[in-house]
């Protein structure tokens, strides 16, 4: 160490020794810096920027030597071979290539060996270079501290890459150091261990010369290495800018510029581990109603016009600790931070004041939303938990078609829980054909025979009991098992028809979705051949809404169902939006009038009235009405007097597992006249 610090203090010129640290030390930081861009690229633009690099290391790592040796004083006259020079240049470069891609691979000791080997070749250009330097006199080498150079060359450079590899802060400043230390140490310690005998004095380098040469130098050197740098800079920058570019498109809505749900969740999941000053939060989930009609009547330009406008009338209303995010179609999310349940129903009111009406150039639109709200305090600190909970309030309130703000409690869960288990058991008693069918009887009127049954399918729990059609029909409509289930009533029904020991027709009521299976002709067809019932005796009934979801399949599958000879039946006739228009597009065999309407004949004359408009169009294109619900004598008087050709109803019998005695469904019907003269003189 002595040796060496003697070597630089009273050999060399400190002016020129500065300026060549100030070389060595730039371009280390150079050379980290583009050591970043190859990590970041692959393929063709990494071996460039290896490349890049390699040039950018070795002009810095001549320079420095190329300087310091200027900084030498020999004492003897001095000359140098200019091919020597260059082919130290050149070696440095080739041996960094290499040693740049070993220690960009990122495995465990990728950063130490590649290290190691750049070492090498600052090691190799150094004596390169020396041997270039042309002296008049006998030059001796000590080769311990030749030695001592490449070792320390070598390892402080490997050093150097090896923290370049990790993680810990503040790694870059310390890989410049090392890597600067690096190429300085093999400097000073290579010239200690030189040592020159004279021969003679005469003309050599002048001192003015190697000044020259040495600022001469330092500027090359910096206009390549900082080139190099200033590209690994703008290369860093585009792709920084691109990635903030590329993470706000992944994190934002695009038609609303609004977060998106990734960004929510993000959000939401952050206010869960850092409060940020807020005692109290809530989660929001927002779906608008009335927007499918603003698409189907405007179209989706029009709606996604309305979609951006509310993002943005949203956007502006938000204040500190307020955050809105779109999920998807029409549905909103907010995360909301408060002091107050005050600040709270303020951010709730500011949100509804959001979907007042909107106006365009070519359209006006009006929309509500339904609001679920889920209360961190009392509902949960998990994010996944918090928006199902807000998402199960939000359904809440639109099933009861509130524009109200819905606030989750436990009995919802409790709801969906009980709904799920309900659904699972229906899954099961299909499976194992659970169910049995009871039969409703129909009657003509005024002869009082017996038209036919209704099929009704009855489900009796192991454990719940008797389950109302009413609430596991609609269950297995949501579920996806109306199909299954259907096709079971169908084949059943068809089964025990065939073994009465009368011909009454029986009636099987079908699903819209299962008259929107492209295998019920096959169905229908397998349950008639199967049971061996005439197509004669099946009537399939079924609502308006079955027709409307597809129209043109629908009319298509009943019309081959017709043509069978299996009769069909408009069910529920009245409740529907566009009962005229479907009775003008088939040839229903029975119109079928609600049970509302006959419920109020009795005390309403517009429900008579429609009653009796309904029993012409009946008679005019020959479908005749039947009625429902009749469980009153005052009811089948009224029925009967305007113009119904049918009744069904707990009057002339309840469904049950046996047939109606034929003997009393006539008896109730023959008291008709005396009915309908009990009734006009009521009237009167």
């Amino acid at each position: 160490m002595i040796r060496v610090a003697l070597c630089i203090g009273q050999e060399h010129d400190l002016r020129l020794v500065l300026l060549a640290l100030l070389i060595c030390v730039i371009g280390s930081a150079a050379t980290v810096q583009l050591f970043h861009r190859i990590t970041a690229s692959v393929g063709y633009s990494r071996f460039g920027w290896i490349v890049l690099a390699a040039v950018g290391t070795g002009t810095m790592v001549w320079a420095t030597h190329f300087v310091a040796m200027m900084a030498f004083r020999a004492s003897a006259p001095v000359v140098l071979d200019p091919l020597l020079t260059l082919a130290s240049l050149l070696a440095v470069i080739a041996l960094a290539i290499p040693g740049l891609a070993i220690a960009a691979r990122r495995r465990r000791w990728a950063g130490a060996a590649g290290g190691a080997m750049i070492g090498a070749g600052v090691s190799t250009m150094h004596y390169v270079g020396m041997a270039a330097y042309r002296v008049d006199g006998i030059v001796t080498w000590d080769w311990r501290y030749v030695a001592a150079s490449v070792v320390l060359s070598s390892g402080i450079a490997a050093a150097a890459f090896q923290v370049l590899n990790g993680r810990r802060s503040g790694r870059n400043a310390t890989a410049v150091g090392l890597l600067a230390l690096a190429v300085a140490a093999l400097h000073f310690t290579g010239m200690a261990a030189m040592h020159i005998a004279v021969l003679r004095l005469g003309a050599g380098l002048s001192d003015l010369t190697m000044v020259a040469l040495a600022v001469t130098t330092t500027v090359a050197t910096g206009i390549i290495v900082g080139c190099a740098a200033i590209s690994a800079l703008l290369d860093g920058h585009t792709q920084t800018e691109a990635y903030r570019r590329l993470r706000r498109m992944a994190m934002h809505d695009g038609l609303t510029d609004l977060p998106n749900r990734t960004s929510f969740i993000e959000e939401l999941e952050r206010r869960f581990r850092i409060r940020d000053g807020y005692p109290c939060m809530a989660v929001i989930m927002m779906d608008l109603s009335r927007f499918k009609v603003v698409n189907d009547t405007y179209g989706h330009q029009a709606g996604d016009q309305l979609l951006v406008a509310l993002a943005a009338r949203m956007a502006a209303m938000l204040q500190p600790g307020e955050c809105i995010a779109r999920l998807g179609g029409d549905e909103f999310a907010a995360v909301v931070s408060y002091h107050t349940p005050d600040a709270l129903h303020d951010f709730l009111a500011r949100l509804q004041g959001c979907t007042a009406t909107f106006d365009f150039d070519r359209f006006s639109a009006a929309i509500g939303a339904n609001i679920g709200v889920a209360l961190a305090v009392h509902d949960g600190f998990d994010a996944d938990a918090m928006l199902a909970k807000a998402d199960l309030a939000m359904y809440r309130a639109k099933s009861a078609h509130s524009n109200e703000p819905c606030f989750y409690d436990s009995q919802m869960d409790d709801a969906v829980r009980e709904r799920r288990e309900l659904i699972a058991d229906l899954r099961t008693a299909i499976d194992a054909s659970a169910f049995e069918l009871h039969y409703q009887v129909q009657a003509t009127i005024p002869s009082g025979e017996i038209a036919g049954y209704e099929a009704l399918v009855r489900w009796h729990h192991p454990v719940r009991g008797m389950v109302p059609p009413s609430e596991f029909i609609p269950l297995a409509e949501k579920s996806g098992d109306i199909v299954p289930l259907s096709i079971w009533i169908l084949r059943q029904a068809c089964f025990e028809a065939a073994l009465w020991p009368n011909r009454h027709k029986v009636a099987v009521n079908l699903s819209p979705i299962h008259l929107a299976d492209p295998r019920l002709i096959e169905t229908v067809s397998s349950a008639l051949a199967d049971s061996g019932l005439p197509p004669e005796r099946l009537s399939l009934e079924l609502t308006e809404s079955a027709i409307i979801h597809d129209r043109r399949f629908a009319l298509e599958q009943l019309a081959r169902l017709k043509a069978m000879g299996i009769a069909i039946a408009l069910d529920d006739f009245g409740v529907g939006y566009s009962s005229l228009d479907v009775l003008r597009a088939f040839p229903f065999d029975r119109i079928k009038l609600d049970a509302s309407f006959v419920a109020e004949i009795e005390t309403s004359e517009q429900a008579v009235s429609i009653l009796r408009s309904v029993a012409a169009l009946g008679t005019t294109l020959n479908m005749p009405v039947l009625a429902e619900g009749v469980e009153q004598p005052a009811q089948l008087s009224i029925v009967a007097r305007e113009g119904c050709g049918a009744i069904q109803g707990y009057l002339i019998g309840k469904p049950s597992r046996t047939l109606a005695d034929a003997e009393q469904v006539r008896r109730i019907m023959a008291l008709k006249p005396q009915i309908v003269s009990d009734a006009d003189a009521d009237v009167a």
